[in-house]
């Protein structure tokens, strides 16, 4: 199936650089229109500038999806630029082990609240502010969520906690416009291991008081209950595997694939589903078999 962009306006959160900015060229490259949201208001520029230098009609607008009015002036700002909106992309979000260095009875609500209120109350407000907008003006149209294929596979983090959540969402999502005959279709987009500064720019939003652990739930100094330093093993994994993954347009080729093919799970080859298969096996089997399949981003070997 072939899907016609031309002309129709598409709504990007996160998009000043990584993935969301891949989409938003690939997008721009197919005649859309588009708005890139982003808390970074110089990235904005920059990217923005950039675009319309090359030709693109593009807008940008400094948006912090943890709050709901900024969310709503972003939807404002986008249906006064260019009137009825097509694509929304809650593509917003913290990772790549940034939110992730710490034990889940460490982690405080601090950290918690940091990474729930963006992945997932950003892809929230989205739903809730945007929905109503594109069911309104009755064409067709469609949303995607960014979760992980950590939203996948066994849990492993707060990262993995939020990815879980959005795939939940999206799915619900799904289910309920279908139940009203809406126009809008919906797909949740999984990437794997991509090499974008995720973890870099994670960090540099991310609260002071989520840096330290003076706010952890132990409140003794038992050593038996030490992290022994797993956490900085997991995220030493993840920013290795990071660095050798896919470019952020191959992710967006991936997405208009996805879009072509009216795929709901958007995800890299099954030559990579592995691990996913390996989850619902054990959900089968009403057990979890083998730790160092099931979880490869830690070290099992103290277990042998």
């Amino acid at each position: 199936m072939t899907i016609n962009l031309t002309g129709k306006t598409a709504v990007i959160t996160g998009a000043a650089n990584g993935i969301g900015l891949a989409i938003a060229e690939r997008f721009l490259k197919a005649g859309m229109k588009v708005v890139i949201a982003d808390i970074d208001p110089d990235s904005i520029d920059k990217q923005v500038s950039r675009l319309k230098s090359e030709g693109y009609d593009v807008e940008g607008k400094v948006t912090d999806v943890t709050s709901e009015s900024s969310v709503r002036e972003l939807a404002e700002f986008s249906v006064s630029k260019f009137g009825n909106i097509h694509i929304l992309c809650n593509n917003a979000g913290i990772g790549g082990g940034a939110a992730d260095d710490k034990s889940l009875w460490e982690a405080s609500i601090s950290d918690w609240k940091w990474v729930l209120d963006i992945n997932v109350w950003g892809v929230i407000h989205g739903i809730r502010v945007f929905t109503p907008l594109m069911l309104a003006h009755g064409q067709e149209g469609h949303i995607i969520n960014t979760a992980s294929k950590a939203g996948l596979i066994f849990g492993t983090s707060l990262y993995s906690t939020s990815k879980h959540t959005v795939i939940a969402l999206t799915e619900a999502l799904y289910a309920q416009l279908k139940q009203v005959n809406s126009k809008l279709a919906v797909s949740v987009l999984c990437p794997g291991a991509v090499n974008t500064n995720l973890n870099s720019n994670s960090n540099r939003i991310r609260p002071v008081d989520t840096k330290s652990d003076e706010d952890s739930n132990l409140a003794s100094k038992d050593k038996s209950l030490e992290s022994k330093n797993f956490m900085s093993t997991y995220q030493s994994t993840v920013q290795t595997r990071m660095a050798a993954g896919k470019e952020p347009s191959e992710m967006a080729e991936m997405l208009i694939q996805g879009l072509e093919n009216g795929d709901f799970y958007i995800m890299p080859s099954r030559l990579e589903d592995a691990v996913v298969d390996e989850r619902y096996k054990n959900i089968q089997m009403r057990k979890i078999e083998d730790l160092s399949k099931s979880c490869p981003q830690f070290n099992w070997s103290h277990l042998q």
